[in-house]
């Protein structure tokens, strides 16, 4: 996405950067796996090595149904943007201030200072939300019944962004929601708890950041006449969270850094 947009735009793929002759100091907050500054935004400041080339594969592959005169322009040198060995890029600098990684060390770090070891899975988890959170619980399970490979308690955090396959048009929630309602369904019994969240406040287009769970959530999910299974077969996890009162509702954040998500084993 980031390769094809560039090409299409006055300003990104380091085009802003090169309108100028200032000096451009960029201070970046990462909301992609992997904090590629240049792929932030798709870059306005900071180019990349993707061409007009790769860019025209890409439509190729996916079958993007753009306009003619859009198709025209990628095979043209005026789609050509800034290459990053530019001379007039030597004079430029970046700084990344804030990211995933850096909100699950602030995590690591303050479960350290609460008397429990953090285990940082990874800032870049990616895939189907459902099975994203079955893993998590995997993980989760073998430490609460094997103290293995982690001794409790401890705290499984990671970030990264999934995405959620639409199954049902009547559904309401998000990614994280249906992470959590995927891994409620997997840690019934256990002594864990989960929180998971987007950074911004706000998951898919309800108005809470994500939702919590423990090994009670089930046994909770049916005292309210809500089965857990049916809601995540119908990506509804809003409704099921919302009958037992454990929606994360924060409000906007004003930064956005992806998802958030930290596992409890007591």
């Amino acid at each position: 996405m980031n390769v094809v947009r560039k090409h299409f735009s006055t300003i990104k793929g380091g085009r802003l950067a090169a309108l100028t002759k200032a000096r451009v100091v960029s201070f970046v907050v990462s909301d992609i796996p992997g904090d590629d500054p240049a792929l932030v935004s798709s870059g306005p400041t900071i180019p990349n090595l993707g061409s007009f080339h790769d860019a025209a594969e890409i439509i190729a592959r996916y079958r993007l149904k753009l306009p003619q005169r859009m198709l025209d322009f990628i095979g043209s040198n005026a789609a050509l943007a800034p290459n990053p060995a530019d001379a007039h890029f030597a004079r430029h600098s970046h700084h990344l201030v804030s990211s995933a990684r850096i909100s699950l060390e602030a995590a690591a770090a303050s479960a350290r200072a609460s008397g429990v070891m953090p285990v940082v899975l990874s800032d870049c988890m990616e895939g189907e939300a459902k099975d994203v959170g079955r893993v998590h619980a995997a993980i989760a399970r073998e430490i609460a019944m094997q103290n293995s490979p982690f001794i409790r308690p401890c705290v499984l955090l990671s970030g990264g962004e999934t995405t959620v396959t639409l199954l049902s048009k009547g559904g309401t929630g998000g990614r994280n929601g249906e992470f959590v309602l995927s891994l409620a369904l997997a840690i019934n019994g256990l002594d864990v708890f989960a929180l998971a969240a987007d950074t911004d406040g706000i998951d898919g287009s309800g108005d809470n950041a994500g939702a919590y769970a423990d090994g009670t959530s089930v046994e909770r999910f049916l005292a309210h006449y809500v089965n857990g299974h049916a809601k995540l077969s119908a990506n509804d996890s809003y409704t099921a969270f919302s009958a037992v009162g454990d929606l994360f509702v924060c409000g906007p954040t004003g930064v956005n850094v992806n998802d958030f998500r930290a596992i409890l084993v007591q």
